[in-house]
């Protein structure tokens, strides 16, 4: 486990939010934290131990929250604490956070929640957010509580339409120039209709189950709606620190002495993105691998067969040297082998008595000698299983090695240009740390709210079939049943169709522009291609496959943002200026 950045927020003495970055340098690699004595060291080793291990590492909860916090807040109204924690550990990135919740009571006392909130993250090298359902159990693995205080202890007792930031910007564009207004507001006409039909079906019934269970819909909504509201916001704030952030590197590339520690870093960030995405896709087969390499496993027992079946081969007992249904014919009929009469008690009788208990049966040594094959291709299979394993566990490592080099490389930069005498340039990269740490975190949110929406919608669904479930069966309410089905069934159409349309059209204004930027550059054999990806951020792609955004010019990034328009403009077969303001 490698720590990566502590955030505070209104926890103990730390008032407001908090942030501290530990080194990621390979040679560098110690964080000091001095301080005089009660100036948070304490709190700050406290904080980290509550966000991975929780309430087992204080005594009393009320003692989290800060106190200036708390009387900063009015009486019965709700204040948290929270702590956030980024690591990296085998090669993954991790985002953990624990909220705690107060209220502050009349007679002064601090009344906590009883339930913490707990969100674990493991941070994709896409930069997307997956979730992380048992924590504790990840925690755990990785540094078991028992042993925790061995490696957490305290010192003091042995104690971040041309740009990329502009991704929502161009999505508006499309939404109001392609009119997709009219489909959200169709669908929310329609989901509207679906509470007035089922509120209707609650009073026609008279039903308490369906009376409770509309309450229950209400405050699934509820939910959905404050997700949805919250979802926006942390996804403009996301696009507000992006652009941001672009905007100092725009900054620092313009900084004669460390213009070229700006560029080396976004060529490493670039390359670091490549290689982690290469590491995920090398776990993966990593894991696919070993599901099926069982012959692996099976090795000692499937060569310890072999080595008998060699071994009764050499003695002649497989293949038998003589069948057993000749011997069991000539006792029949008592004749020798040479032709001759026997009797059942001669020495003959029994020397073929003798024979027969060497033999087997046919069908026994047919399938003593398939299984011989089958184990040896087992067996073969199995080498070439541990090899193929032993190859990608190989790539894995130097994977992991190239990494750590990008990531100590892009740490240096990030000291030196921190470190910078300019004052200019220091505190640039300062606030550039800062937003890249706000949307990482905010990504975060993103995941679990979206996350929250989906389960909510299910919910809803869930309960209105519960409700249709429970309606009586009078004519009025098959018919307002029928109704609130046929609004269900066009919203849900809707939604499809929303998706379908918007990715649509968003090819059709990529290929526009790509064909009108090329033919207004005059530089058409180096930008070879523009991508307006999923996420609606526009590309310009140069001949060697790779982004040419940081080179545009400005009169470049003017052309691509006008070949952006026209595009919208031919697509929607109307002038882009009546619906963006823009004149053509």
């Amino acid at each position: 486990m490698k720590l990566e950045r502590l955030t505070l927020n209104n926890f103990r003495q730390y008032f407001g939010r908090q942030r501290i970055e530990f080194s990621k340098d390979e040679k560098r690699h110690v964080t000091l934290i001095h301080g005089v004595n009660g100036a948070g060291k304490t709190s700050m080793f406290l904080a980290l131990n509550w966000c991975l291990y929780g309430k087992d590492v204080i005594s009393n909860i009320g003692d989290l929250i800060s106190k200036e916090a708390m009387h900063q807040t009015k009486l019965g109204q709700l204040v948290q604490t929270s702590v956030e924690l980024v690591f990296n550990h085998n090669g993954y990135r991790y985002l953990m956070r624990r909220t705690q919740g107060a209220v502050r009571q009349v007679d002064g006392t601090i009344e906590p929640y009883p339930h913490e909130e707990v969100i674990m993250k493991r941070i994709m090298a896409t930069g997307e957010a997956q979730d992380e359902r048992s924590p504790l159990t990840i925690i755990n693995a990785i540094l078991p509580a028992n042993v925790r205080t061995y490696f957490f202890f305290d010192g003091e007792k042995i104690d971040n339409f041309a740009r990329p930031e502009a991704a929502g910007e161009v999505k508006d564009a499309i939404y109001l120039v392609l009119r997709l207004e009219v489909l959200d507001r169709a669908r929310k006409h329609l989901k509207d209709l679906v509470s007035k039909y089922r509120k209707e079906l609650v009073q026609t019934s008279n039903d308490e189950k369906l009376t409770q269970l509309e309450l229950r819909v209400k405050e699934e909504e509820l939910t959905q709606k404050l997700a949805e509201k919250q979802l926006a916001e942390k996804q403009a704030e996301i696009e507000s620190a992006r652009r941001k952030t672009e905007e100092i590197n725009e900054q620092l590339r313009g900084k004669e002495n460390v213009s070229q520690l700006q560029i080396e870093r976004e060529q490493i960030e670039a390359n670091l993105k490549t290689e982690r995405l290469e590491l995920e896709e090398v776990i993966g087969k990593v894991q696919t691998k070993a599901t099926t390499a069982y012959q692996i496993i099976a090795k000692p027992i499937v060569t310890q067969a072999l080595s008998i079946l060699d071994e009764k081969r050499e003695k002649g007992q497989i293949p038998s040297n003589i069948r057993q249904q000749f011997v069991q014919d000539l006792l029949e009929k008592l004749i020798c082998i040479c032709g001759r009469p026997i009797t059942e008690h001669s020495s003959e009788y029994a020397k073929l008595q003798e024979f027969l208990l060497q033999t087997v049966p046919a069908s026994l040594e047919n399938d003593v000698l398939d299984t011989n094959n089958i184990l040896r291709v087992f067996q073969a299979n199995g080498a070439n299983k541990l090899n193929e394993l032993n190859e990608l566990m190989q790539s894995r490592v130097a994977t992991r090695d190239r990494i750590r080099a990008l990531e100590a490389r892009l740490s240096d930069l990030h000291i030196q240009l921190k470190d910078s005498p300019l004052e200019s340039v220091a505190k640039l990269e300062k606030n550039r740390q800062e937003y890249q740490a706000d949307i990482e975190s905010n990504l975060v949110l993103v995941g679990s709210l979206k996350e929250r929406i989906q389960k909510t919608a299910k919910q809803i669904e869930k309960l209105t079939e519960d409700i249709k479930q429970a309606q009586k069966s009078s004519a009025k309410a098959r018919h307002l049943q029928r109704k609130m089905e046929l609004a269900q069934s066009g919203a849900k159409a809707i939604d499809e169709t929303y998706q379908t349309f918007a990715d649509t059209m968003r090819q059709q204004i990529e290929s526009k522009t790509h064909d009108i930027f090329r033919s207004l550059i005059w530089k058409d054999s180096h930008f070879t291609n523009v991508k307006l990806g999923a996420d609606y951020n526009l590309e310009v792609i140069d001949r060697y496959g790779k982004s040419a955004r940081p080179e545009l010019s400005a009169g470049e990034r003017q052309v691509l943002s006008l070949s952006f328009i026209t595009a919208m403009s031919q697509v929607s077969q109307e002038e882009a200026s009546t619906r963006y303001g823009y004149s053509l």
